[in-house]
């Protein structure tokens, strides 16, 4: 009995099942199997991945390190909030030593020092105080006031 002969459409998706087993093979090969994250010189960071058979890094500027922070935390469902360190030693400044300086912005209470949480707390209320009533009726009530009607 002769063997059944196979059709062209039949040989065709056999071909195609061997070139996806290739290419998943082949890709398997360049996977990366770590990622690591350094610092160069200037501020540059380095992302770096190493695969079985490959390598491959990429520089970035700060800017673009948060910017993949932020996208990191946003593919996850996270809001992350960012403030210079403490001892931040950097190639750039931060500006936080100007008065009025915004280093606290984006940053949870517990992430202040308490000193920086007070100056902060004092900032708001007096301009919390400075406000201007809307028109002569209105009243501008303490906070003791304010308390004692609860």
């Amino acid at each position: 009995m002769a063997p059944k002969k196979t059709s062209k459409t039949r040989q065709k998706i056999h071909q195609l099942y061997e070139e996806n087993e290739l290419a998943n093979l082949e890709s398997n090969r360049n996977r990366a199997r770590s990622f690591s994250v350094g610092t160069t010189t200037g501020g540059i960071l380095e992302i770096s991945m190493r695969g079985d058979y490959s390598h491959l890094w990429y520089i970035l500027q700060p800017v673009e390190a948060v910017e993949i922070i932020n996208q990191l935390a946003a593919a996850t469902g996270l809001e992350v909030a960012m403030r210079p360190r403490q001892d931040f030693a950097t190639w750039r400044g931060w500006d936080t030593d100007t008065p009025n300086g915004a280093f606290w912005v984006g940053a949870a209470a517990w992430q202040l020092k308490e000193e920086d949480r007070l100056k902060i707390e004092e900032t708001k209320m007096k301009n919390i105080k400075s406000i201007e009533p809307v028109n002569e009726n209105d009243e501008v009530k303490e906070e003791s006031e304010v308390n004692d009607e609860e």
